[in-house]
């Protein structure tokens, strides 16, 4: 167990590397540490949707089913414009300081801290249009909005018959995913509907870590780049009866590159020196099942269960920014999890607007990246390397979101709030709909 000088949070992560994911022809992450606190999340989009713990590939009753679950898009009958704002907090964890041995491998000595970051944005807007047996729609969302800055005191390696440092560091990165896109639903009988979604994904990526020595700047890593590819969902939806719909979604996620640079600075003796890799980034692809249920004309219950191929982001050679001489990458980690999403919703009918009110929870499988390579530390430049990434890069926990929210309903228009709350990740959203 790690210390913290502060009040220790569960180290996971929502998407936590996705920063150089890789597939098998491409390099994966770097190990550059600012890597390794982002937050991503795989959340629906929608006030309501986030009220319901995420829950929503089953119902898809409204205009966030373009990406949900586009087989969705076939229950609504009229015209619809919808838009959705989101402010999220993140406290993001890193490594601060303190010892860590390597004879043998031992961080429970090795400091936590926390960075507290926020961003608020617009994030899903969408056109429906109905026709008789088939509904469009356009879409854009900010799948992803982060920012974050740190800086650590250093932390002292004990390998036993002598002692290294990994250099104190300031940090800071920001990155943002958005998605235009267009998604088609087809009702094939009165019970069941069929959808696809094509979207244009774009990446914008900065980042920078500058390393220091007696208070000199002794290099420092930089990751950047602009970037886009076309990405496509699909999904299904069987109206069981009028109380039970089962629905199905697969979502492939975007490929991006960037450039990872780790530059020696003047004060060093070394300099000139540099290493240049050209990773990618690849959001994991999704596979979703969900049920509805609508035990009365009040109460509806939802349950997702959703399978994210984390793995995608590790699977391939991740490239070694710090030993200039390594042969290989270094060996970081990441499996494929499995997220429980839950929900409930109950409807004042009677009143002349109704009003909904709605509570949700879902957990989040630990996906922060690791590298678990540490039986032999000192042997040689490659094993010290990894274990350097193993303190800097330790697994996490699972971690459970509890949501509440609620909605009113007028003849044109609908409004709806909601909150999500966790651990590291608190999420505010108000989103709104208008139909003609």
């Amino acid at each position: 167990m790690r210390k913290s000088p502060t009040l220790r949070r569960p180290l996971t992560v929502a998407l936590s590397l996705v920063l150089g994911m890789a597939s098998t022809a491409a390099l994966a992450i770097t190990n550059d540490e600012v890597n390794s606190g982002v937050q991503f999340s795989f959340s629906n989009p929608g006030a309501r949707s986030l009220a319901l713990g995420g829950a929503f590939t089953g119902l898809a009753d409204d205009a966030t089913a373009a990406y949900a679950n586009p087989a969705g898009l076939t229950v609504l009958r009229t015209q619809e414009l919808a838009f959705e704002a989101r402010y999220t907090s993140y406290d993001t964890p890193f490594t601060a300081g303190g010892v860590v041995g390597f004879a043998p491998f031992d961080d429970s000595n090795v400091l936590e801290g926390s960075s507290g970051d926020s961003v608020f944005q617009p994030s899903f807007a969408s056109w429906v249009i109905p026709l008789e047996n088939v509904t469009f729609a356009m879409y854009y969302q900010r799948l992803a909005d982060f920012e974050t800055s740190f800086s650590t005191d250093g932390i002292l390696i004990d390998a036993g018959n002598f002692t290294d440092f990994i250099f104190p560091v300031s940090s800071s990165l920001e990155f943002d995913v958005q998605n235009i896109g267009v998604a088609v639903g087809v009702e094939l009988t009165d019970s069941f509907s069929i959808g696809a979604t094509l979207a244009h994904s774009e990446l914008n990526l900065r980042s920078r870590t500058v390393r220091f020595v007696n208070g000199l700047p002794l290099n420092q890593q930089r990751q950047y780049g602009d970037d886009s590819d076309v990405t496509f969902g699909v999904g299904a939806l069987w109206r069981i009866s009028d109380q039970w719909n089962l629905g199905l979604a697969y979502r492939r996620g975007a490929e991006f590159n960037y450039t990872a640079v780790n530059e020696t600075l003047p004060d060093n003796p070394d300099h000139p020196n540099s290493n240049q890799q050209r990773p990618s980034f690849d959001i994991p692809h999704i596979l979703s099942a969900g049920l509805a249920f609508r035990p009365s004309d009040s109460w509806l219950f939802t349950l997702d269960v959703n399978r994210v191929y984390y793995s995608e982001l590790t699977d391939s050679n991740s490239p070694d920014l710090f030993n200039f001489t390594a042969t290989q990458g270094t060996p970081l980690e990441l499996d494929d999890g499995t997220e429980i999403r839950i929900g409930a919703e109950y409807a004042f009918l009677n009143m002349q607007r109704p009003l909904f009110l709605r509570a949700g929870a879902w957990r989040d499988p630990d996906h922060r990246i690791a590298n678990n390579q540490i039986d032999d530390c000192v042997s040689n430049d490659e094993n010290f390397f990894n274990c350097v990434d193993a303190t800097l890069f330790a697994p996490g926990d699972d971690e459970w979101h509890y949501s509440l929210g609620f909605g009113w309903a007028f003849e044109k228009f609908q409004i709806d709030a909601a909150a999500d709350f966790s651990d590291l990740v608190d999420t505010y959203s108000v989103s709104g709909v208008l139909r003609f």
